[in-house]
């Protein structure tokens, strides 16, 4: 063997070395290993890199795991090997078999413990001279396969232990991580998109009751069908316009593999129900679909599932729904009762036939109004609802449309996701419940959904209420259900101070304040005084007002 191969060799191994053992002893330290995941690491990359400094010398380096486009991981040494003392052939002759038959007899044995290597592992060699110019590059993938298949059997059992189970077994929330990428794994199991739509689906179901882990899976099955898509389903058939321009385009006839159909539907799926939180992500995913011919994609951006009125037209207005991208479209000839009528009964039935309530709404008026609630968006959805509001005659069919809209864990896509995101039903109910008193058993029930953890919007409507309605004993109940479904970011009520004044308030608040919990008469007791000193005097004031109404 050529002594400067030798040589490297040698210092390459006591890198890789180093680096496995500071690895080894870290993932010893864990209490437990998931039955879901076979080992930690499953890349390696050894190279030589010139670097953009054309005065300074490169470096050889190690990588223990893949970096991010915009990130760094490789471990570089000083090596008493010079680059130009070594070519192509003596790295692909000599070099990289020695160290490939090294890593592969590692890699198949359990030396640095059965945890230590992942089923897969890629192997990378980049090597490049002192003129930034491609020397040697290779790369290949091995599998063990008796972990493969230790691990698709422990799928198997989790599917049917945790997945397709009845209640009251659930799985934990680090289960959901490893279950969604395994599922996409086609290592795994082979590409079927019904089954991964099954068995999600079931889980939606399983888990709806139970909002922390329904949340994470929500959020865990989005990113793994998220990075599915991005970073193996496109680039197979589009190419980026660059490293910071990640705009694609259909790679060229000569260089465009054949499609997989499986992978093709797969995609649409994901795509569906990415949607679900990311509108815009959707379409894009499903005009990608139709470059590569799909036909179902087409037909979906163009009419939706065809399974609802996709447009309904009369003298009064036009409707268009497009169920795939959630999307209503509605164009008024004038803007009266019957007109908002006509569309409020068209949007009505779209919700009866099991339309997403999660929808975006396009609409443009020449009334531009909105509800006196502060922090709520300006959106077209709000605009339509506010607008429709002015006419007493339709309220009762703004109350059945809240009543068909109503969805907890949900929000309407009229805003992008964050802190103006709204569940469905908000912008009616909130301003039925402005208009008249008769809406508050609905606006009770609303505030008894609302997800406090994921909106805030109803944090300043007890202000609106009463600036509405005025406080009076009978609208305490009410006030109390909104002010119990307020966020943790919810501040004081400014204003109440000469209202809590009152006797019979008091007296309403404090009945209403003995049947809570502690947790939640502390909330209350903050939102309705401020500071403690202020809770404790009307606490105090209740106090004596109950005492002497008891003597």
């Amino acid at each position: 063997m050529n002594p400067h191969i030798e040589l490297l060799l040698s210092e390459t191994w006591s890198q890789i070395e180093s680096l496995y053992l500071k690895e080894k002893e870290r993932i010893d330290a864990f209490k437990s290993y998931h039955s879901l995941q076979a080992g930690l690491r499953d890349y390696l990359k050894v190279g030589y890199r010139k670097g953009t400094a054309s005065y300074k010398q490169g470096s050889f380096f190690v990588e223990i795991e893949e970096p991010f486009s915009w990130s760094d991981s490789a471990y570089t040494w000083e090596s008493e090997v010079s680059i130009d003392e070594l070519s192509a052939t003596l790295f692909q002759e000599e070099y990289a078999p020695a160290l490939q038959q090294r890593l592969y007899t590692l890699f198949m044995s359990d030396e640095y413990g059965s945890h230590f290597f992942d089923y897969r592992f890629e192997l990378w060699f980049e090597f490049e001279n002192e003129q930034a110019e491609q020397l040697y590059i290779h790369n290949e993938q091995w599998i063990n396969t008796s972990k493969l298949t230790t691990l698709q059997q422990a799928l198997d059992h989790f599917i049917t232990d945790k997945v397709t189970s009845d209640l009251p077994v659930l799985p934990k929330e680090k289960d959901l991580f490893f279950f969604a990428k395994l599922m996409l794994n086609k290592d795994i199991i082979p590409t079927d998109v019904e089954r991964v739509y099954s068995l999600f689906e079931q889980l939606d179901l399983k888990l709806f009751n139970f909002r922390s882990l329904y949340s994470d899976w929500q959020s865990t099955s989005t990113m793994a069908l998220r990075f599915w898509a991005n970073e193996i389903f496109l680039p197979t058939y589009f190419d980026a316009e660059s490293e910071y321009n990640t705009t694609l385009h259909l790679k060229s006839a000569e260089s465009l593999p054949a499609i997989n159909e499986k992978e093709l539907a797969l995609f649409i799926y994901a795509a569906l129900r990415i949607g679900k939180q990311d509108a815009e992500q959707r379409k894009t995913y499903l005009e990608y679909a139709v470059q590569l011919h799909s036909e179902q994609a087409q037909r979906y951006l163009r009419q939706g599932s065809g399974t609802i009125e996709s447009e309904r037209k009369t003298d009064l207005f036009h409707g268009k729904a497009n169920d795939i991208l959630q999307m209503i479209q509605i164009k008024l000839t004038a803007e009266d009762e019957p007109h908002y009528r006509e569309a409020l009964i068209y949007i009505c039935d779209l919700l009866r036939a099991d339309f997403p309530r999660e929808y975006v709404l396009k609409f443009s008026s020449k009334q531009k109004n909105f509800l006196p609630v502060k922090g709520l968006a300006k959106s077209a959805l709000h605009r339509f609802f506010a607008n429709a509001l002015q006419y007493k005659e339709l309220h009762p069919l703004i109350a059945e449309y809240g009543e068909l809209a109503l969805q907890e864990f949900a929000w309407y896509n009229d805003v992008e996701a964050g802190e103006k995101s709204v569940m469905p039903g908000t912008y009616a109910i909130l301003g039925l419940g402005l208009y008249s008193t008769d809406y508050f058993p609905l606006l009770i029930r609303y505030m008894k959904l609302v997800d406090t953890e994921h909106q805030s919007a109803q944090d300043h409507y007890p202000a609106a209420l009463v600036e509405a309605h005025g406080m009076d004993a009978s609208f305490v109940p009410t006030l109390m259900s909104v002010l119990l479904a307020s966020s943790e970011s919810a501040k004081p009520i400014k204003g109440w101070g000469d209202i809590l004044e009152k006797d019979e308030l008091i007296l309403a608040w404090d009945t209403q304040l003995q049947s809570l919990e502690d947790y939640q008469r502390d909330q209350v007791l903050y939102l309705l005084c401020g500071n403690s000193a202020k809770q404790k005097a009307f606490m105090q004031k209740a106090e004596r007002l109950r005492s002497s109404t008891h003597s």
